[in-house]
């Protein structure tokens, strides 16, 4: 069975605002969840059911890894952070299946993720790109108070697309 969707949160919680996707996955868990131990141990277990319909999976990067997961959904939306250098403070595009090369041998972009799905097991999901505009990138686990509200408001957005 294909589920509808899963939804990726990567990022690093300890350095602020790098820490939105980390934030709104807790957020969606407590919207959408079925149990309360999700909250607890979803950083830990790689995919996690949040009901029949919705899993998530969280990391601190994206991994080549998640592609296999990836061929099992219908839909993917991955939530990260970004700085400044997007204009908008909250993006919201599609992506289709593409390698990217980087010059950073850590980092992987969605594109690529889908792409390898693709490649690998003959199926990509249709995937949105849900990226917030961070300001704090020290130690802290918490959001600055500008994301803090755009977060808010990407956590709308997020459940819009859900519900389409």
């Amino acid at each position: 069975m294909v589920k509808k969707f899963i939804i990726l949160g990567y990022g690093n919680p300890d350095r602020g605002d790098d820490g939105v996707a980390y934030y709104l996955l807790q957020k969606l868990i407590r919207q959408f969840g079925n149990d309360a131990d999700i909250l607890t141990k979803f950083e830990e277990v790689g995919v996690c059911e949040v009901n029949e319909q919705i899993d998530i999976w969280y990391n601190l990067q994206l991994i080549p890894e998640i592609s296999q997961d990836l061929a099992q959904y219908e839909n993917a939306i991955f939530i990260d952070a970004h700085t400044a250098e997007i204009p908008e403070p909250i993006l919201i595009t599609k992506i289709t299946p593409k390698y990217q090369n980087s010059p950073f041998t850590h980092h992987l972009t969605p594109a690529s993720c889908l792409s390898l799905a693709e490649k690998l097991y003959q199926h990509a999901p249709n995937a949105t790109l849900v990226t917030i505009r961070g300001y704090q990138f020290d130690f802290s686990r918490e959001l600055s108070p500008q994301t803090n509200v755009l977060a808010d408001s990407a956590f709308e957005e997020i459940s819009r697309l859900i519900a389409e």
